[in-house]
């Protein structure tokens, strides 16, 4: 009997995560002709992973394994694999990079979230319930016309650091996250969130440092503390990142910025992650004793609960701390800094007449 499969759009941002239906359907029969036709083998040979270095491969091969024995959204777990691990081209040596914004637009966004907090107070306004953030429900202040303006203003800083042509996406934020909350280690929307950042704006005085945990391309599980105005550069969609660890007291407010590339077809990519989804998706297959731990699967997002913090890799970290080195400066894994070219100075952004509070 031949059996379908509603083609879905898998869809995890920081602002929601979503599940969209698309109108037409892909028989499952056409899809594994189509795996075929393509030569795609399972598990993948290993000059499929894209970048070709031994610890991607190592963190990839590793999730692949762990995908065997999950009975609840596999297929999800399979999409995200396919196309982070495989099918997604990197822009980037590392994936990630911390820079520091401009002062001008750090100055405008700690005035808004202030601004926005004191109005909390008297009337609070939340995101929404998503399955990735746990916790208190986030505080939500809007800015639509800041968040445009900072979109297109900083894209040269987001071209040079990727390398590509970008067309901006969104602004979303702020988002203040409360005490107690956890973000699930996700990838984002594969449609458009391919180059992006997180600008953290402010935190309160009384909580522990709370640390973004992003992969890398040579297989490194990063842990980095961001300070007001650091700006967390990354493959929004290709590492897989989150904020496994709980907050400890106060708030933590960020924004984040998104953007793809010119050339960027999203139906395409997303049929080639279906079509890289293997014939035994759906054959589940118990755990051996001692094998890896159990991974969860959410949507676009994934969790490791026998582990602490809900993610295994906490435990062997690559630790960088903010403050950033400077605008136009950015660092990565390991201390190394690089110079982004063709950017505007940060002069500029304070005589910029596109916005004015």
């Amino acid at each position: 009997m031949r059996t379908r499969i509603d083609i879905l759009l898998f869809t995890c941002f920081f602002a929601q995560s979503l599940i969209v239906k698309v109108n037409t359907e892909l028989m499952e029969s056409d899809r594994m002709d189509e795996y075929h036709r393509r030569n795609h083998v399972w598990p993948p040979r290993e000059s499929d992973y894209t970048p070709n270095t031994p610890g991607w491969r190592k963190i990839s091969e590793r999730r692949i394994e762990q995908l065997r024995s999950v009975k609840e959204g596999n297929y999800d777990g399979y999409m995200v694999t396919a196309h982070t691990a495989l099918n997604c081209k990197n822009f980037t040596e590392n994936g990630w990079g911390l820079t520091r914004a401009p002062q001008h637009i750090i100055d405008l966004l700690v005035e808004s979230l202030h601004d926005g907090m004191e109005e909390q107070k008297i009337n609070p306004t939340f995101e929404h319930r998503t399955n990735v953030i746990d916790g208190l429900q986030p505080y939500f202040i809007r800015q639509n016309e800041l968040n445009s303006y900072i979109v297109n203003a900083l894209l040269p800083l987001h071209e040079s650091w990727s390398g590509v042509k970008l067309v901006p996406n969104n602004a979303y934020g702020l988002r203040v996250y409360r005490d107690g909350s956890n973000l699930n280690m996700h990838v984002d929307k594969t449609s458009t969130h391919i180059i992006s950042s997180i600008l953290h704006v402010d935190h309160g005085d009384n909580e522990e440092p709370w640390p973004i945990i992003i992969e890398d391309f040579q297989g490194n599980t990063n842990e980095v503390y961001l300070e007001s105005g650091d700006m967390l550069f990354y493959e929004s969609s290709k590492c897989l990142h989150g904020r496994p660890k709980r907050m400890k007291g106060g708030w933590y407010s960020s924004l984040f910025i998104h953007y793809h590339p010119e050339d960027w077809d999203p139906e395409k990519v997303n049929m080639d992650n279906h079509y890289r989804v293997p014939p035994s998706w759906n054959d589940y297959k118990p755990r051996r004793t001692g094998g890896l731990e159990h991974l969860v699967v959410v949507s676009s997002s994934v969790r490791e609960p026998e582990c602490k913090d809900d993610w295994c890799a906490l435990k062997d970290t690559v630790v960088s701390k903010g403050p950033a080195p400077g605008y136009g400066k950015v660092m990565s894994a390991g201390g190394i800094i690089s110079e982004l070219e063709n950017i505007p100075t940060e002069d500029e952004f304070e005589t910029d007449e596109e916005y004015d509070l």
